[in-house]
């Protein structure tokens, strides 16, 4: 997908509000708030990924937005998204680079995960802080918003089961919040 394509179609539609969790999970969930770099590379927008490394406590090995959870000295929610993608992959994003946001995710594991698109002109140089990031890659949109390329995953947690939907990378399958911020995000542009 092309830059001018990708902002047409950005800021004609507004994000749809299904987030697919009941709202007794909205009221107790812990803040946090990821950033959606979409990079121009080439004239094609990619979105850039993060892969945590396989010894973490906390979603080890998962592949990522930078981001985290809310701090009491951060301002708002996108101030936690530009400083922990500023903490993790060393890149320091300027307000003006950040073009929107979308609904807030509320996951199985009792976050609220607020995601902002923020729109890089070039491939940003990334400083790893590799006790939370392992590497970094980019996708092609392109690729992400063929439904061809994602496949539905079963799983068990506490006794109940789910279904979520995933796409397989060199890195990793990209599941979870990810997979469906980025689902998310496809269906805001369609």
């Amino acid at each position: 997908m092309q830059l001018s394509e990708f902002l047409a179609r950005f800021h004609i539609q507004q994000p749809s509000n299904d987030v697919g969790f009941p709202i007794q999970m909205r009221n107790i969930a812990k803040q946090s708030a990821v950033l959606v770099p979409l990079v121009n590379v080439s004239g094609e927008i990619h979105l850039l990924l993060c892969k945590r490394p396989d010894y973490l406590k906390h979603h080890p090995g998962q592949i990522c937005f930078p981001g985290g959870k809310f701090e009491d000295s951060d301002a708002n929610l996108l101030t936690t998204a530009l400083r922990e993608t500023f903490e993790e992959i060393g890149i320091e994003v300027d307000d003006n680079h950040v073009i929107g946001d979308m609904d807030s995710y509320w996951t199985l594991t009792g976050f609220e995960i607020k995601p902002y698109i923020a729109l890089l002109p070039e491939k940003p140089n990334l400083l790893l802080a590799t006790n939370e990031v392992a590497s970094a890659f980019y996708l092609p949109l392109s690729q992400l918003i063929d439904q061809k390329n994602w496949q539905d995953i079963q799983f068990t947690r506490q006794f109940s089961a789910y279904t979520l939907t995933g796409f397989q990378t060199e890195y990793g399958l990209l599941w979870g919040a990810t997979a469906q911020i980025i689902r998310n995000l496809i269906k805001h542009l369609n």
